[in-house]
């Protein structure tokens, strides 16, 4: 029952075998605060963005494109009398019976302009 091509049994010493122990690593530093911190900042942030798309913007009142004050004026209401009925003091009257003024701005056509052609191959490039 011996193999030749076995090796032979290990000899006994009388020393008692070495263990080999993991190196002491040091302590890391627990994430748990920076984690929090940095997922408090980004709802923060998420929160702000959301915000900023959804809600309509604000008009400047104040102050126009030239940077100086702008005055506002108060809508104009017109309001059809019945007959018989006087408008109310300090209103402006207008008679739909009297034609309006009517301002007439004449244009000058451009002129006409022949058509160019330009023959290109299907990639773009022009003919010559």
């Amino acid at each position: 029952m011996d193999d030749p091509t076995s090796s032979p049994p290990a000899r006994p010493t009388g020393r008692a075998p070495v263990l080999q122990t993991a190196p002491v690593s040091k302590a890391k530093p627990d994430a748990r605060p920076m984690r929090f911190a940095l997922g408090a900042a980004g709802l923060a942030v998420f929160s702000a963005l959301a915000t900023a798309i959804v809600l309509p913007p604000r008009p400047q009142a104040g102050f126009g494109t030239a940077g100086g004050p702008t005055t506002v004026q108060p809508p104009v209401q017109y309001v059809q009398l019945q007959p018989g009925q006087t408008a109310p003091p300090g209103a402006t009257v207008i008679n739909p019976a009297a034609p309006q003024p009517v301002t007439v701005v004449a244009t000058v056509p451009a002129p006409a302009q022949a058509p160019i052609t330009i023959k290109t191959t299907q990639s773009g490039k022009v003919i010559p």
